[in-house]
């Protein structure tokens, strides 16, 4: 049984037409070339969107300098859900100050890139005074963190290595999908 196609608006020139059937398919818009015309372009217009997403998609994949940023993000952002009963790890402002908060390297990430992600090494600071405005607060910092994490490893984390790790975008990858899980965990308990 043949049923005759509603009429319906050309969706480029928004005049009313009955869809003609072409094969299996109806036809999407008027016969007029021009409106064939103009939505063969957009339907091309899109196949073009799509690819450039899919081509940035996979460049960012790939792309070392974007995961590191990601990974850094996720992981900072466990570290304040982490700490986040504690106050600042170098100075006295308490969990409730109302200021923004950091995730404060103790061996800063131009000078041990390896401890870039190692908790011992990253904790809860205040942003402005301590980790921007004393340049970590180090002296402080390394006080109060052998109270909390205790010197042996403390120690360890100031000994020297012999080569830093050189981590790859999957590398990175992998580090901001188990921060990701981690930061669930936390919000969820």
């Amino acid at each position: 049984m043949n049923r005759v196609p509603k009429p319906r608006k050309c969706p480029v020139c928004r005049d009313e037409f009955t869809p003609k059937r072409i094969g299996l398919k109806l036809t999407k818009v008027c016969l007029n070339a021009a409106c064939v015309i103009d939505y063969a372009q957009g339907l091309r217009a899109k196949d073009f969107d799509k690819q450039t997403r899919e081509m940035k998609s996979d460049f960012r994949k790939k792309d070392k300098s974007f995961q590191r940023d990601k990974a850094q993000k996720a992981f900072n952002e466990f570290i304040r859900l982490r700490d986040a009963h504690l106050g600042c790890i170098s100075c006295d402002k308490p969990a409730d100050w109302f200021g923004q908060w950091a995730a404060g390297h103790y061996k800063t990430v131009g000078a041990r890139s390896d401890l870039r992600f190692n908790e011992d090494n990253v904790h809860k600071q205040c942003n402005r005074d301590c980790n921007k405005g004393k340049s970590g607060n180090v002296g402080m910092y390394r006080i109060r963190l052998i109270q909390k994490i205790g010197i042996e490893r403390v120690e360890a984390l100031e000994a020297d290595i012999e080569k830093p790790k050189k981590y790859t975008a999957e590398d990175y990858a992998a580090i901001t999908k188990t921060y990701q899980s981690k930061i669930k965990e936390l919000k969820n308990a």
